[in-house]
């Protein structure tokens, strides 16, 4: 199973005390029958008892390091997730968590919701690494959120404006309109007037107009992280698959909604400054860097940059 670094805190352990072939029921209200159990080889595990059918994927679904017995040959019948090694008892206890969660928010489907949670478990674990977000990371991600929150749904609409969201595609700039690119950076209010250009093409797009959005930041401990916002959206979301399709993207930027929260940072939006990237903005244009030269960052400072301002209501009318 892949490691989580540095993110879970010390968590009651819900097998402590439990001895071979022995269980003990999950507290948490359910309309099911859930027990903490270990097996005969004294591995952790999580049975789910249901009258109902667990019926198999079509694929069989594969955890790293978590076995999986889907037992439908008697009533009730078990779905059985067993830990194979000890030390990663804490990122599948989240994984527990996360499928006694839908148990208790679903009151019908619970199998087929069930199936699909373990599902995007297989998903999320196979990834080469799962890792705790820099400060700068945060800043970015949150910034995107909010400008899509705050000023692009609230134009498009759920639907268009996620689809717009491309940044994390690997786009060259965060959100591509119909007649327009957004690139967006964040800083923190206190540290002046400048932001990092990333990279050669952020500034430079064949789509016109193009804007820059700056978020000055302030961290607070009465802010947001960016799980408040991203679940602020989530929930306002009706269509399934435009969910998959949001989570997807956050998951590109490194955020990962089911993994600890304690490690983010709580941030304010104090301010967007907007910028039109027209002819005389401080930029390096693509005409003037040689094709041989694949990566650049520089820092521009905003200050001398006045004239290029635009309302950001201006932009999305």
């Amino acid at each position: 199973m892949k490691k989580l670094v540095k993110t879970l805190s010390i968590m009651n352990n819900p097998w402590l005390g439990l001895e071979q072939l022995n269980r003990r029921r999950v507290k948490e209200s359910i309309n099911y029958n859930a027990f903490w159990v270990v097996d005969a080889l004294n591995r952790y595990g999580l049975m789910i008892q249901c009258d109902e059918d667990f019926i198999q994927p079509i694929r069989k679904i594969k955890l790293n390091g978590i076995e999986i017995q889907l037992d439908n040959t008697s009533t009730p019948n078990k779905l059985i997730l067993l830990l194979k090694d000890m030390k990663d008892w804490e990122i599948f206890l989240i994984v527990c968590n996360d499928l006694i969660n839908i148990m208790k928010e679903r009151d019908q489907d619970i199998i087929i919701n069930v199936m699909k949670r373990l599902e995007r478990w297989q998903k999320l674990l196979q990834r080469t690494t799962i890792r705790v977000m820099s400060k700068e990371e945060q800043m970015g991600l949150y910034s995107e959120l909010k400008i899509l929150q705050q000023y692009i749904i609230p134009k498009y609409g759920y639907h268009e404006g996620i689809r717009s969201w491309v940044g994390a595609l690997g786009d060259k700039q965060d959100f591509l309109l119909e007649g327009s690119a957004i690139e967006v950076k964040s800083n923190r209010i206190t540290s002046g007037n400048s932001v990092w250009i990333s990279s050669k093409e952020q500034l430079n797009s064949e789509k016109n107009p193009l804007y820059l959005l700056v978020c000055a930041l302030n961290e607070v401990d009465k802010g947001e992280t960016i799980a408040d916002v991203f679940q602020s959206i989530a929930d306002q979301i009706r269509s399934e698959g435009l969910l998959d399709e949001f989570i997807e993207k956050v998951e590109l930027y490194g955020y990962i909604p089911e993994l600890s929260q304690e490690s983010l940072s709580k941030f304010l939006l104090e301010q967007v400054n907007s910028y039109e990237v027209r002819e005389g903005f401080p930029r390096i244009s693509l005409n003037n860097v040689s094709p041989w030269i694949k990566s650049m960052k520089y820092s521009i400072d905003l200050s001398g940059c006045s004239q290029f301002k635009v309302s950001i209501n201006a932009i999305l009318e």
